[in-house]
């Protein structure tokens, strides 16, 4: 059986396109004016795959939104306009309400507009089309990755994952920890800024959504290189380190941060404009020639790590 990103590519991903950048990508390509692209995406979240059944409505509208801004920001661009089309078993009233006030701050939050869909009725599920901005000169491509390059994430990584495995009832951990966790798992915070400034500092970017380790393998394939990645510098609650659940941070995946590539002279910069935005960004590695990422501990040896990020045909 075909794995998912093998079947985008041999199924549906065909050349030449008649627009700037197809199918590849977090989001496709096209000219708006001589200076700016519209960037393009949608997804889709279905109930039992992508969310659980006893989700918090208010949460999940939220976050349907939410995931679809950050593959918009991972192109170096702002969103502007979202589509709608939900699939509901009811019109249970009390329930579409909960989930639209969600969607609707998200939405306010990001400087996004509600402007059109569908409304049907079946098994749950949510997709949402984000149309947004980006500069020509300043978009981010995952192709674009250059050698010693430094790699940064936003954010924390690993606290969606602890909020499923537990929710699974999977995996138990402190409370407080817990309540951090399902928080980030179903209401994911992506970073709030004007990308198409942070974007002229960097070279390439993808939006964290299976895991760090297979998302920066798309990085890598597209721009025939390698990383070197240190575990000392991964953003991660202090428990999760303590305790090394490394995996929950390298494939976990839910984290809808950004992992991003930029010039090493560019490092202050980005910690200027992080400080000056008020957002967590942290320099994990940095890209090399060997076309492979190897994960180094702190004593300097190499971290042996063969777990997969999600697939959805796994």
């Amino acid at each position: 059986m075909l794995k998912e990103f093998e079947f985008i590519e041999k199924i549906f991903q065909k050349k030449p396109s008649s627009i700037f950048l197809g199918i590849g990508d977090d989001a496709a390509l096209f000219h708006k004016n001589k200076k700016e692209f519209w960037v393009i995406s949608q997804d889709t979240l279905n109930i039992n795959t992508h969310f659980l059944s006893n989700t918090d409505p208010e949460n999940l509208g939220w976050k349907s939104l939410a995931v679809n801004i950050s593959d918009i920001l991972s192109m170096g661009g702002n969103p502007k306009y979202a589509l709608l089309s939900i699939s509901v078993p009811s019109a249970n009233q009390e329930w579409i309400k909960k989930f639209s006030t969600g969607l609707f701050k998200c939405a306010k939050n990001y400087g996004v507009e509600l402007i059109g869909g569908d409304t049907t009725r079946g098994s749950l599920s949510i997709s949402i089309c984000i149309l947004g901005e980006a500069l020509q000169n300043n978009v981010l491509l995952r192709s674009n990755a250059k050698l010693n390059d430094d790699i940064w994430v936003t954010g924390e990584l690993g606290l969606a994952a602890l909020g499923l495995k537990y929710k699974k009832r999977k995996f138990f951990a402190p409370k407080p920890l817990i309540e951090k966790a399902i928080k980030a798992l179903e209401k994911p915070l992506p970073i709030k800024v004007n990308m198409k400034k942070l974007a002229a500092l960097c070279n390439s970017s993808i939006d964290l959504s299976d895991g760090l380790i297979p998302d920066l393998n798309h990085i890598l394939n597209k721009s025939a290189l390698g990383a070197n990645i240190f575990i000392e510098s991964l953003p991660m609650p202090k428990w999760i380190r303590k305790n090394k659940n490394y995996p929950l941070v390298l494939s976990g995946g839910d984290d809808y941060q950004l992992l991003l590539t930029a010039p090493k002279n560019n490092h202050k910069k980005i910690i200027k404009f992080a400080a000056d935005n008020k957002i967590k960004i942290s320099c994990i590695g940095s890209m090399t020639k060997t076309k492979n990422i190897a994960i180094i501990k702190s004593d300097g040896e190499p971290l042996h790590y063969k777990e997969k990020g999600y697939d959805h045909f796994a």
